[in-house]
């Protein structure tokens, strides 16, 4: 078969598998340009470059075109040996070119007159300029990943904050919901569901909980991570945050490996400022291996590791549970009145107060009564925060991954990966088993296993020096199991009927919330089973003609989730707030609603009746060109094109799927009748995202850079009505108004009937929560830009960057069945039009957000002694609701205010410092005692320093001016001065300039209208490291975190009824110094 048939197969082949089912994906190679002169400066053209990689001997071969320039494109990252030469001039050699993922490295050269047998050799830079790229990005590299102090379970996601704009990085669900400890970033304003992960250059977000990972490979397993930011190229999308791509280690044709053992615990660890009882027992446990070579020399190569987790964390938090006093009905103790409900009008008025203010014993609720007798008692002072309640988590955590590299030709090679992870979790409720949050104050108390698996394959093949094709496939599969830690028939024992019928949603007690006290139950969305599939396919083109580096592809992913989890609580949630215990035109305060729940009497009733397991399958489609133009050795242009395209996704059963349309009242169901599978839905074609952008060398020292793109927001709307009406029924029962009770616990919570979906039309009831699509909605996108001006100061790359974004249509929720403060029931819109007196809620395309920055890096890297990186952020980010819900539903626009993940001023400094002594460094070469004694030594630390996070104020205290369906605020006189108070009784801002606000209003206070606390930081790790042999090291480890162990403050109370508004009585979890011991034995 001659060369142009078997061209013609490979690109018919690679063709067919792009359009066959493919994903947004990042590059997993690197780029090597450069241009050639003689010493006069002219260029030089046919000059041959050829690239070997140091550690497995592959060559890439690339040649100078008229002008001079040359680019070698697809490279396996590497470090490779460049050797320049061309007839009458002297060969020159660069020792050391870093090729990394998704950067290009530029070599020149100006070549002497000579004989090619005569060579001259340079050695390549530490830190370069970026003279060939528009977009900000950040390669975090396999020495910062080892060396620097990572979080206590070593997660290198704890070290992107060294990124400029990139957040600190944080926990994202519980202990079992995210069982391998995937942390989260915001970067540049942009929620955390908009970043997109990649290991080896595939699919690694999740697909139920986007923003967490499916896989967190080992810091000993890891070649470097790429962080990009902002303005990337056409090749990536599926993002508006950041996309973070790890790469995992692939084998040598020398054989390296180590083992590891690290231990966190208890006996070195500070006590929680807050906490007065004894320091709760921790111990984290991580040991495992890697090893890694040839299998075939200068041919085959693998690579592997394990790592195993055992942790034990103690655990202290402070709850709200009502005293002695208020258990026995007496209410004393409070100067608020406690009302009977049985008097007066319907609407709160004539209401007389109980005598004494002392429910009598046989007006209190057999229910109360004997949930009350089985739930602790304060064991701290005050009605609030006055519980501590102490326990323990339990996660055994093992994991491990398998590459192979394998080298087909000289102009073929490729990569298999599998990782595999697995865990047991048992993190129970503070309550036993009358559950409430874990003693972590995490929500989601349960136990129960999960396993996470990602497979990638990659193969490069060079059809010519000017034409490479790449193809890439991924999938992740991902099992978490949930089970709330109780006993079957509880509900049953305390006197609430209907509730334990044996089925897998219905065991243990429902959700119980009192107003301003701990809930009690377990979660809401517990018990569950998840079981997802993510399909990455990829096939990437780039042709190098002239000056121009042209890269194209087209990608698609395919997601699969099948999904045995409720949308609201299963057992049924019982709401007691102060209405029906007090009087209209009375302030209340949370002693009403401990009143309300003694007498049985929630204002809501809601339970959500599952009759069909969910879940959704969706196929996204992707397709890029772009073109890097050399326009001259000074000028690159950065252009091209992506095109996005996101079906509406259809249900995993007929019935899976279902959405409202309120102009007929009618519910339309996915699959059944004359309804389609996207319940009409239709796919917006529009999602065309181009991408721009230059880089400018001014002088060989100093480059401009600025850049723009467009990117579309990940997460669809569909993911929202997964859990509709009648596929799964959401109850909810208020009562006529904020003075009435939607019922009596005792009763427990009446079933709706039962309903046929067939017809794919029906009327559902008027007290079933909805979910409202847009059938012509169009999808959310961010505009990203930058301007940089970049600096080599002797070594030292100093960046200043304006940094902004600007998101349009970002995916919200709308109650449109909201009403004004003092509303009763029936005032509702839907209500009146329709007889519909719950929420109904719109999801859709509809808000908008902002983001600016100055942001500044300078960074140096030594060869042998290490590297300092400094990134200061000073910025503003906007938006309209941190989740999906908006507090505000009767006007939209006061919802906007500073995000959530607002902080002012960011400062991060990193640095991983050698010692310059010892044989191979600068001083005592010779070695000898001093040599021997300074030698080895490693100080690697993370120094951070952030101002504080907005505070949101809401709440009221007139039951008047609560409103239905949304979030009621006070009124200010004022701007709140910080007070700067840490602890009970103490006073972070000044809270009287908030005030209710008159009767039948809604108050004027904006969200995220205060800010917090902020906080500094400083993780160090000190390392020895001891030559035992020319070839094994054992190296000894300590890492403090918060080394001097400055308290780092939660956010106070911003509820403006909670009897602690405006303190600050708690710390961030884990924040407390702790150490770190470890030993690592190396060859």
């Amino acid at each position: 078969m001659n060369r142009t048939i078997l061209t013609r197969l490979v690109l018919a082949f690679c063709l067919l598998c792009a359009f066959d089912g493919t994903a947004a994906a990042q590059t997993v190679t690197g780029s090597l340009v450069g241009n050639v002169t003689d010493a006069s400066g002219s260029a030089i053209p046919g000059v041959r470059v050829v690239a070997t990689d140091i550690e497995r001997g592959t060559k890439r071969e690339g040649v100078t075109n008229e002008e001079g320039n040359y680019t070698i494109s697809s490279m396996d990252p590497g470090t490779y040996r460049v050797e320049i030469e061309q007839s009458g001039f002297k060969k020159l050699v660069n020792e050391r070119a870093e090729v990394r993922i998704n950067s290009t490295v530029r070599v020149d050269a100006a070549l002497e007159v000579g004989g090619v047998s005569e060579t001259v050799q340079v050695t390549g830079e530490e830190a370069q300029l970026k003279t060939d790229r528009s977009d900000l990005s950040q390669q975090i590299t396999q020495e910062q990943v080892r060396e620097l102090p990572l979080s206590p379970d070593r997660n290198y996601q704890s070290i992107l904050e060294i990124t400029p704009g990139v957040s600190e990085a944080s926990p994202v669900g519980s202990a079992f919901g995210n069982p391998n400890g995937s942390l989260v970033n915001r970067v540049n304003g942009q929620n955390e569901r908009n970043n997109s992960f990649q290991l080896d250059g595939t699919i690694n977000n999740q697909t139920n909980v986007i923003s967490q990972t499916a896989v967190v490979p080992p810091p000993e397993a890891i070649q470097v991570v790429d962080v990009a930011t902002n303005a990337y190229d056409a090749e990536s999308g599926r993002s508006t945050g950041g996309i973070i791509n790890v790469q995992i280690k692939s084998g040598t044709n020398d054989f390296h490996g180590d083992a590891f053992y690290y231990n966190t615990n208890s006996a070195l660890a500070a006590r929680n400022t807050f906490s007065t009882l004894e320091k709760p027992h921790t111990n984290l446990t991580q040991f495992g291996f890697t090893f890694g070579g040839p299998i075939r020399r200068d041919r085959t190569f693998f690579f592997g590791d394990y790592q195993g987790g055992r942790d034990r964390q103690g655990q202290n938090v402070l709850l709200s549970v009502p005293t002695a006093e208020y258990r026995r009905g007496d209410f004393r103790s409070t100067t608020t009145q406690i009302f009977d409900p049985a008097t007066g009008a319907v609407n709160g008025t004539g209401r007389v107060a109980f005598a004494n203010n002392i429910i009598p014993d046989n007006r209190i609720s057999p229910v109360a009564r004997a949930i009350l007798s089985r739930l602790p008692l304060p064991n701290r002072p005050g009605l609030t925060n006055n519980y501590e309640a102490t326990g323990s988590r339990a996660q055994d955590r093992d994991s491990f991954d398998i590459k192979v590299n394998h080298i087909f030709s000289d102009n073929t090679n490729g990569f298999v990966r599998y990782s595999y992870f697995q865990a047991q979790t048992s993190d129970p409720p503070a309550f036993g088993i009358f559950g409430g949050p874990t003693t972590a104050n995490v929500a989601t108390a349960a136990i129960g296993p999960s396993r996470n698996q990602s497979a990638s394959l990659n193969v490069t093949h060079t059809l010519s020096p000017t034409l490479v094709t790449e193809v890439r496939a991924g999938l992740v599969r991902v099992l978490i199991q949930g089970e709330n830690p109780s006993e079957d028939d509880l509900a049953t024992q305390v006197g609430i009927p209907g509730i334990n019928d044996g089925g897998f949603f219905n065991r243990g007690l429902p959700r119980i919330t009192i107003s301003g006290f701990t809930f009690l139950g377990s979660a809401a969305t517990l018990p569950f089973k998840i079981a997802e599939t993510s399909f990455n396919f990829v096939n990437n083109w780039t042709k190098t003609k002239g000056n121009h580096t042209i890269r194209f592809g087209a990608d698609i992913r395919d997601l699969i989730l099948n999904k045995a989890q409720a949308g609201a609580s299963p057992r049924g949630e019982f709401t007691f707030t102060t209405g029906p215990a007090s009087r209209s035109g009375v302030t209340t305060t949370n002693a009403n609603a401990v009143a309300s729940f003694l007498l049985g009497l929630p204002t809501t009733i809601a339970r959500n009746f599952v009759n069909q397991l969910g879940g959704f399958r969706q196929r996204q489609y992707f397709f890029f060109g772009q073109d890097r133009w050399l326009v001259s050795p000074k000028l690159t242009i950065n252009y091209g094109l992506r095109y996005e395209i996101y079906p509406y996704a259809v249900g995993a059963n007929p019935g899976d799927l279902a959405r409202y349309d309120p102009e007929t009242n009618k519910n339309l169901i996915a699959g059944y009748g004359p309804v389609g599978e996207r319940l009409g839905v239709k796919t917006d074609y529009t999602n065309f995202a181009p991408r721009f952008g230059i880089a400018y060398r001014i002088f060989d020292k100093t480059v401009l850079r600025a850049g723009y793109g467009i990117g579309y927001i990940p997460l669809g709307i569909n993911a929202l009505v997964t859990q509709n009406y009648p596929g799964q029924v959401n109850l909810s029962i208020p009562g006529e108004n904020s003075f009435q009770a939607a019922g009596n616990i005792a009763n427990g919570v009446p079933a709706p009937p039962l309903i046929d979906p067939t017809s794919g039309v029906v009327t559902p009831p008027n007290n079933v929560v909805l979910g409202v699509v847009d059938p012509e909605a169009k999808r959310g996108y961010v505009q990203s830009f930058n301007a940089t001006l970049q600096q080599d100061f002797h070594g030292f790359i100093a960046e200043a960057s304006y940094v902004g974004s600007l998101g349009t249509r970002l995916p919200g929720t709308l109650n449109l069945n909201a009403a004004g403060p003092g509303a009763a029931t029936a005032d509702r819109p839907f209500a009146r039009r329709y007889g519909r007196t719950v929420d109904i809620l719109l999801h859709n395309f509809m808000l908008s957000s902002s983001y600016h920055a100055l942001q500044t890096k300078v960074e140096r890297r030594w060869r042998n002694t290490g590297s300092i990186t400094a990134a200061y952020t000073w910025s503003k980010a906007i938006d309209y609701t941190d989740a999906f819900a908006l507090q505000n539903d009767l006007n939209i626009d006061a919802n906007r205010g500073l995000c959530d993940c607002d902080r002012k001023h960011a400062l991060v400094i990193s640095h991983v410092l050698r010692s310059p002594f010892g044989r191979g460094r600068s001083f005592f070469k010779e070695g000898g005692i001093p040599g021997k004694l300074l030698s080895g030594w490693t100080l690697s630390g993370v120094f951070s320093a952030r101002s504080g996070s907005p505070i949101d104020i809401t709440g009221v205290s007139l039951t008047t001016n609560r409103v239905q369906g949304t979030v009621a605020r006070p009124n200010s006189n004022g701007t709140p001065r910080t007070l700067g108070g840490t602890g009970p009784g103490e006073k972070w801002f000044d809270t009287t300039v908030f005030v209710e606000p008159p009767s039948g209003t809604y108050g004027t206070v904006g969200r995220n209208t205060v800010r917090g606390p902020g906080y500094k930081n400083y993780n160090l790790t000190l390392a020895r490291t001891f030559a035992l042999t020319e070839r094994f090291d054992l190296r000894f480890t300590a890492s403090a975190f918060n080394l001097t162990n400055t308290p780092r403050y939660e956010n106070p109370s911003g509820s403006f009824t909670a009897s602690d508004f405006g303190e600050i009585n708690s710390i961030v979890a884990n924040t407390e110094r702790r150490i770190r011991f470890g030993l690592k034995l190396s060859f």
